[in-house]
């Protein structure tokens, strides 16, 4: 029997195991990351700073706990039935996984140095910031369904794999038209390194959802 086939039988046989709640559980914790870190966006877009600042507070709670989903994950990974390369491969998958959490509290860092510096930030630079976002979002709720379907339909799970891509690369042509609006915008510099460096953040946490992705079609496909 070929190493995929075990795989995937592991993840049908295990529906109820820690590490496919776990992942589930995973994947909620980093779209309440990505969804706080709109949302201040959004509030910021109405100038509404006190709200901000309340959703970054809870896009910091969210990033600890999907830190520590992530513990215990690869702790639970260490043993088990699986053989050394089927386990490396679920490792990798659940450490990319928390890196979109990572970076969309990176970009919350730079969001709340703005407010906290107060910096004039143009409202159309948050709109087009919370137009990444909301983009970025997208692409982590497909990552959700995705690991849901593994073991159970591989035609949706790489149908979700696509759309993630898809996604990137619709960030990817959104992110150059919002870097040239950040350039052009009458900001002093330290409002425009802020808002470089969230956007900076955005982007790598959308790249990690595409490598999440790339992972997960490896886990369907090449093993």
């Amino acid at each position: 029997m070929s190493s995929r086939r075990t795989l995937l039988d592991w993840f049908s046989k295990r529906k109820e195991d820690f590490v496919q709640r776990g992942m589930r559980r995973h994947c909620l914790a980093i779209i309440d990351a990505v969804n706080e870190a709109e949302r201040s966006i959004s509030a910021l877009s109405r100038s509404d700073p006190d709200t901000a600042l309340r959703a970054i507070d809870r896009l910091i709670l969210s990033e600890r706990e999907a830190d520590r989903i992530e513990e215990r994950l690869v702790e639970q990974l260490t043993t088990g039935d699986l053989n050394p390369g089927e386990r490396e491969d679920l490792m990798h998958l659940v450490r990319k996984m928390d890196k979109i959490a990572d970076w969309a509290m990176d970009a919350g860092v730079h969001i709340q140095l703005a407010i906290e510096t107060d910096v004039e930030v143009p409202t159309h630079i948050w709109e087009a910031l919370r137009i990444i976002c909301s983009e970025l979002t997208l692409a982590a709720r497909l990552l959700l369904r995705a690991v849901e379907s593994i073991g159970d339909n591989a035609d949706v799970t790489l149908k979700c794999v696509q759309n993630i891509k898809g996604q990137e690369r619709a960030i990817d042509e959104i992110n150059y038209a919002v870097m040239k609006k950040i350039l052009l915008a009458e900001m002093d510099f330290r409002a425009t390194m802020l808002m470089m460096g969230s956007l900076q953040a955005l982007e790598a946490s959308s790249d990690c959802c595409k490598e999440c992705a790339d992972a997960i079609a490896i886990l369907i496909t090449a093993r």
